[in-house]
């Protein structure tokens, strides 16, 4: 076996660095390294250039991730999440020690904190990049109700229809709309599929609010092929949530809200659960789902640049904090193990591959098909419990504001 320079240089860097798992690494058809322990877990991949190992070095995050993206490595005989999980387990605590990697680590951090300042008008921006990609590729990996969150598997669903449905089902159940005439709104209500499921299953009138035209458009299409009797009391605005909490306040019974949090930025916690509040009337009732991390740190800043811009997953005294600084009373905190978003993202990405060579090729090449493909792998990792994998969960916490009757 023959190694040029940079394969050696590469290979002595990760043979410094790898010691526990497994990693692999093929140089050619005849030949593959064996770096690690060989335990689990267990990963491979083609030998980079020196050009993207040194951008991984110097930033892992998001240095791999585009080295995967634009064609520098590919995977051998695994999953990409088994390839992160490997080099989490032997490179965590992020960046290079390098003064100069710090130094990036810092710049990172730095740029997060003042993209963490959300406007009105930068929501509706950040929205757009990521759910305006269009309904062409949202419709061949979604469930039919387009439900784009965690699906609940733990009660022995089979299919991630079944198990969507079951998280509408529960969330509405936690809603507690147990009297006629109750006015609900949908904070983030992405194609609508939860507000039709509430309407349709309790009878209340349902308002759902998203900043994506794609998504608008999507849920108004699917409201016109309701009967008229359906139809009516459900409804859907293009508008940012805080206008739409400063034309509504104390309107509404309940305000539900799915997988909307993690997008409006650590510094807007406080004003989303004042907004929450101001919509409620004295006595009302919300339920917000959100990822949990286990710990307070940092967006990925190669999700905050390809995925979800200004995005931040809280942790659960984040969440606890913000919405008693709103008055609101905390009566659950309902978490739901990580396996369940990782079973949720394992079913998008099986079906994404099944289609993924009949999508439009002007629209998502192959760049976008790896970027696609590392973070939904990126995001199975985080929702993974062993360690190596990022121990995230989903919380579905219910909060009342005073003057709420216990039943």
């Amino acid at each position: 076996m023959s190694l040029d320079w940079t394969q050696k240089k590469v290979l002595d860097f990760f043979r410094e660095h790898v010691t526990r798992g497994t990693l692999v690494f093929r140089v050619d058809d005849k030949h593959e390294i064996v770096l690690g322990d060989g335990s689990e877990p267990r990963a491979g991949m083609t030998v980079p250039d020196w050009t993207n190992t040194l951008k991984m070095a110097l930033s892992p995050d998001p240095g791999f991730g585009e080295a995967f993206m634009h064609g520098g490595f590919d995977l051998v005989n695994c999953e990409m999440e088994d390839l992160i999980k490997v080099l989490r387990l032997n490179f965590e605590g992020g960046h290079s020690t390098s003064g100069f990697g710090s130094f990036i680590e810092k710049l990172q951090a730095l740029k997060f904190q003042i993209g963490q300042f959300t406007s009105v008008r930068a929501a509706s921006h950040r929205v757009r990049h990521h759910y305006d990609i269009g309904n062409d590729l949202y419709t061949r990996f979604l469930d039919p109700e387009m439900q784009y969150s965690c699906a609940f598997w733990d009660d022995g669903a089979q299919t991630l229809e079944e198990a969507q449905h079951r998280k509408m089902s529960l969330t509405t159940q936690r809603l507690k709309i147990n009297e006629p005439g109750l006015r609900v709104v949908d904070i983030g209500c992405g194609w609508g599929g939860l507000s039709r499921f509430i309407h349709r299953e309790t009878g209340a009138e349902v308002h759902g609010i998203t900043l994506s035209t794609e998504q608008y458009n999507w849920a108004q299409e699917k409201r016109s092929e309701m009967g008229g009797n359906m139809k009516a009391g459900l409804d859907y605005h293009l508008l940012d949530y805080r206008l739409f909490a400063d034309a509504n306040a104390g309107k509404y019974d309940r305000v539900v809200s799915v997988g909307m949090f993690e997008h409006v930025g650590r510094h807007q916690f406080k004003t989303y659960f004042e907004k929450v509040s101001e919509l409620l009337k004295a006595g009302g009732r919300a339920v917000i789902h959100t990822i949990i991390k286990p710990r307070a740190e940092f967006t990925s800043p190669w999700i905050d640049k390809y995925i979800f811009p200004g995005g931040y997953i809280p942790a659960v005294h984040e969440v606890i904090e913000a919405a008693e600084h709103a008055n609101l009373t905390v009566e659950a905190s309902n978490f739901h193990a990580g396996r369940n978003y990782a079973q949720t993202l394992i079913a998008w990405r099986d079906r994404f591959r099944k289609v993924a060579d009949e999508l439009d090729p002007e629209k998502y090449d192959e760049e976008f098909k790896r970027m696609w493909e590392f973070y939904l792998a990126g995001c199975i990792n985080a929702f993974d419990a062993g360690e190596g994998g990022g121990g995230m969960r989903v919380g579905q916490f219910v909060f009342t504001k005073p003057g709420f009757e216990y039943a």
